[in-house]
């Protein structure tokens, strides 16, 4: 991956809404999307933060938040089914589509991949 691939891949981030999307949303969101499904604790655990902290992070991810004027409908917050007292969270089908975007703008391109194949002027030489 080159700088230009993640600046395309934030770009996808930022087009969402660049003031209701902050870096940490982002990276839960990435956590999210790795794991499938998650318990606000394991948010909690991985980024070190409160459990308030992480309920607000999810409001603002999902489609129910009662203190945004606009939420980013990304994840789905559900009751865990084993666990009525824990809250888990899920990409929707739009938290999909978002992060697919993400990794075809970080997948290599044709040009990359042929100049990591080429070999250096010296290699050639001595080859």
């Amino acid at each position: 991956m080159d700088l230009r691939q993640l600046a395309n891949a934030l770009s996808i981030f930022n087009s969402l809404d660049p003031a209701a999307l902050p870096l940490h949303h982002c990276q839960v969101l990435v956590f999210i999307a790795q794991k499938g499904a998650v318990s606000y604790a394991e948010i909690e655990a991985e980024f070190n933060l409160s459990n308030a902290s992480v309920s607000r992070i999810c409001g603002a991810l999902s489609e129910a938040s009662n203190r945004r004027a606009s939420t980013l409908d990304l994840i789905e917050i559900y009751r865990d089914p084993t666990e009525g007292r824990r809250h888990r969270v899920r990409l929707n089908a739009k938290g999909k589509a978002v992060m697919r975007s993400v990794a075809q703008a970080l997948e290599p391109t044709t040009h990359d991949q042929w100049t990591q194949q080429a070999q250096s002027p010296g290699e050639l030489l001595a080859g």
